[in-house]
């Protein structure tokens, strides 16, 4: 699509085109020349034939007096204007004139008379220097009689004389009519057939023309439009391919144009051991929209990039491409660098946001990981390269942020057993190899079984030794987080149905952990809602677990995937509560009905420092104020229960109470009514020890 700039450049060539066909129609480029006849510069020539007196008078115009004594033969009267010096090869260029006007007087014993006006033109193909008569005779006669005073004579009604194309043997092509070099204008009698006296009085010759024909206007302004159209479409091409590879934010270039860079310096075969990606990541940055806003959060990203690349400028002998991929993310790829400087290079660029990026009112600090690899001989591509640096960027994640990891052999390997897991899922999903255990979680209370939290662990050897915390991460990096989700979902339906007489008896609501990517799948809500009414499942039997962290990046559409499935019926609860920094005044966006308090702040609770008890006594605060149920998970210790039921927490989950269960040890615990007497008394036995 045109931009604005070249609109108004099409609408005023239009404009001008309008103006310049009406200005010739007008006559504005109409140009004029007059043939000087009272001047003695160039003596004019009188011509007669021999049975004919003639004189001339030029002192005020041309006057010719002709006087036909005898009549035989062709006799003629006339004069000649010379147009030029005197040099017959130099005449004038009439070309650009398209009429004569002429005021003549002929005054004729006949009124038949005509005069014949006539521009002789010398071209060297058939004209002689010593031969006047060699010079081409474009004519043309008329009757003065018929014509008023001043009469015009258009050039397209001259003609050649045929007597001279006959006398000369002119070819076709040379018996036009032609004024390109017209060296006299002769105005003679056409003929005189009776004896007398013939007057011919020229008072005024003007030459007319435009400075451009309407039909060269025409094409001048076509080719005008061509030339624009062209320039425009080709500067609008250079416009998009330049916006295809430009990020818009910062100007730097897009993943498209670092792309390119990077693979021409790859085909051009480069010194492979210089060429180094380092793929840059804003440590929390979330963090920066959600304290200060998007703009705010925009105003970094442009402050960082100029800070690298006022960096970059300064360091001599590299050449360097700079992007930003998406989001907070950023890919740098230099050139000239040796193998020894790479650490320090990180090290140094790591220090170049340690100060805060003055903003217009505020001065955020930007912390970024920095992931290395360098171009070898097995990479030929600019998403190999990539892909390697990322991998790097993860572990310097992993490792604690702010920090450089360079690709290694480490990083390789661990690549490589993340698509062997993946590989295994894969198979394991569709061999059915997966099974679910189930978590039980109890009213704090009462003790009483409430709900089971469902796990899911897995049947195939190969992924035995690799738990869940392991390969539920890799299936969300390879895209396989979806079946995963799915097939629990499913298998924990057939379980509830395959038992509805049991469950009808004692009601029991079956947890479930979603991922972070469903609230981005728009089809997730769907497929749970089909599998609702497949198996017949009361929404009020289930509840659907989502981790604080993946709310740290939701966003409308998260928030409308979460309110899809409360709409349906179904409780959402949050897990892992404290470590996504969540701020408390935000859970009034989310829908959700429960809080899972993290292990890891129950694990610290008899240590000597009281933040971890500190931080649940605020969390089981917050969650009372919202009127949210909460759960502490990780259970071990009679300590950790009292406390928690001290404060108030309403659901504990843990060893403490109960492992893991399998679905038939599960039926077995529903139907035992011991169970709860035997985990009341173990409290009281507990209680008494702890006095």
């Amino acid at each position: 699509m045109f931009s604005d700039k070249n609109v108004k450049v099409i609408i005023g060539l239009f404009c001008l085109s309008i103006m310049a066909f009406l200005s010739h129609r007008l006559g504005i480029v109409d140009t004029s020349y007059p043939i000087l006849i009272n001047t003695n510069e160039k003596p004019k020539i009188l011509i007669n034939s021999i049975y004919v007196d003639a004189n001339v008078d030029d002192k005020q115009g041309i006057s010719i007096q002709c006087k036909l004594t005898k009549q035989e033969g062709y006799n003629f009267c006339g004069i000649g204007i010379p147009l030029t010096d005197g040099t017959r090869n130099n005449g004038l260029d009439l070309t650009k004139f398209n009429r004569l006007g002429a005021i003549i007087k002929y005054t004729t014993p006949s009124d038949k008379a005509k005069l014949k006006i006539t521009f002789r033109n010398f071209n060297d193909t058939y004209s002689n220097l010593t031969d006047t008569v060699s010079l081409k005779f474009n004519s043309i006669s008329y009757n003065p009689s018929l014509h008023e005073l001043p009469v015009v004579i258009p050039f397209d009604a001259l003609q050649v004389d045929n007597w001279w194309v006959e006398q000369y043997k002119v070819g076709f092509s040379d018996s036009q009519v032609e004024l390109s070099n017209v060296s006299y204008l002769e105005i003679l009698t056409d003929g005189m057939h009776t004896l007398g006296d013939y007057h011919i009085e020229i008072q005024c010759i003007v030459l007319y023309g435009q400075l451009i024909t309407e039909a060269n206007l025409l094409k001048l302004i076509l080719l005008i439009w061509l030339i624009t159209v062209i320039f425009l479409v080709t500067f609008q091409h250079n416009i998009l391919k330049r916006m295809s590879i430009t990020d818009s934010l910062t100007g730097l270039f897009n993943r498209q144009g670092i792309s390119n860079w990077t693979n021409k310096k790859i085909s051009s075969r480069v010194n492979r051991q210089k060429l180094y990606m380092f793929y840059l990541d804003l440590d929390d940055f979330k963090k920066v929209n959600d304290t200060y806003g998007h703009k705010v959060g925009d105003q970094l990203l442009k402050g960082f990039s100029q800070h690298i690349q006022n960096y970059l400028d300064c360091i001599e002998n590299i050449q360097y491409s700079f992007a930003r991929l998406s989001g907070d993310e950023f890919a740098l790829v230099i050139l000239g660098l040796k193998e020894g400087q790479i650490k320090n290079f990180a090290a140094s660029l790591l220090c170049v946001w340690e100060s805060p990026i003055l903003l217009e009112e505020h001065e955020p600090y930007a912390r970024a990981s920095l992931g290395i690899a360098h171009l070898s001989e097995e990479i030929n591509t600019f998403d190999e390269l990539l892909a390697r640096a990322d991998s790097a960027m993860y572990y310097a994640k992993k490792d604690g942020k702010n920090r450089f990891k360079i690709f290694n052999q480490t990083v390789s390997q661990d690549i490589f057993f993340r698509k062997q897991t993946a590989e295994k899922i894969k198979n394991a999903i569709i061999q059915d190899k997966f099974y679910l255990n189930f978590m039980p979680i109890f009213d704090a209370k009462s003790l009483n079984m409430v709900s089971v939290e469902v796990l899911l662990r897995a049947n195939d050897q190969t992924l035995q030794s690799i738990g869940p915390e392991v390969f539920i991460p890799i299936a969300e990096e390879y895209n396989l987080i979806k079946n995963i989700d799915l097939w629990v979902i499913e298998a924990t339906f057939k379980q509830i149905k395959s038992e509805f007489s049991l469950l009808n008896l004692i009601p029991l609501i079956f947890c479930i952990n979603i991922s972070s990517v469903e609230l981005h799948n728009p089809n997730f809500v769907k497929k749970l809602t089909e599998l609702l009414e497949l198996y017949q499942i009361k929404p009020q039997q289930i509840e659907l677990e989502v981790t604080e962290t993946s709310l740290v990046e939701a966003d409308l559409m998260s928030v409308s995937t979460l309110q899809e499935i409360n709409a349906l019926g179904i409780n959402l609860t949050l897990d892992d509560f404290g470590t996504g920094y969540t701020a408390f005044s935000q859970l009034i966006n989310y829908p959700v009905s429960c809080l899972k308090i993290d292990k890891t702040f129950i694990d610290n609770l008899n240590s000597a420092d009281k933040t971890k008890s500190t931080m649940i006594k605020a969390i089981l605060s917050i969650a009372e104020s919202y009127k949210l149920k909460t759960v502490g998970e990780g259970v071990e210790y009679y300590e950790q229960y009292s406390f928690l039921l001290e404060q108030g927490c309403d659901m504990i989950q843990g060893y403490f109470f109960c492992k893991p269960l399998s679905w038939e040890n599960l039926k077995k615990s529903l139907n035992d009514p011991n169970q709860q007497k035997l985990r009341q008394e173990k409290i009281i036995n507990l209680s008494k020890h702890s006095i």
